[in-house]
């Protein structure tokens, strides 16, 4: 791999360092998660040939690195879930802000994974849904269809009326 291919790639994963971390906290905590991207990365610079879509490699690399490491540490699940609930908001407030980003992290939350890391990678990652499809093995499609489903049951959720008593 010559020294410009080696910068482009470097550069493209630092651009999108926030969002692969991000996506890999669907299954870890955020200090493993920021650990499995840095490993992803040394792992992209060790290739000895860049991959056709960098970034769509990335992504699927930190999916696959943050599947296997959640799995070997089941028995720190209780203590994951703590940290979990510690973590930054996903979304930041500001106060001329129409959406209430509390309320639209904990309806986020509540969107099944496989929906919700389809909505992160497409928002965040700024991914295609064809590279969403390459990383999450699904065609473009049913990658399309999730998403439609995941924005319309968030919709749903901060969409419904205050129960507030009137008087």
């Amino acid at each position: 791999m010559g020294h410009d291919d080696l910068d482009r790639l470097v550069r493209m994963a630092v651009e999108r360092s926030a969002a692969l971390a991000l996506y890999a906290r669907q299954w870890l905590d955020a200090a493993s998660a920021d650990d499995v991207v840095q490993e992803a990365l040394v792992a992209l610079l060790a290739e000895r040939r860049p991959p056709d879509d960098p970034v769509a490699w990335m992504f699927r690399a930190v999916r696959n690195a943050a599947i296997d490491h959640a799995r070997s540490s089941a028995r720190r699940k209780k203590r994951e879930e703590s940290v979990a609930k510690e973590r930054r908001e996903w979304f930041e407030g500001s106060a001329d802000s129409v959406l209430d980003a509390q309320l639209a992290e904990q309806k986020l939350r509540q969107v099944p994974l496989e929906l919700r890391q389809v909505v992160i990678l497409r928002i965040w990652g700024g991914l295609s849904f064809a590279q969403v499809g390459q990383i999450m093995q699904l065609s473009p499609s049913t990658v399309h269809e999730r998403y439609a489903s995941a924005l319309e049951q968030m919709r749903d959720a901060l969409e419904k009326p205050c129960s507030m008593n009137r008087t």
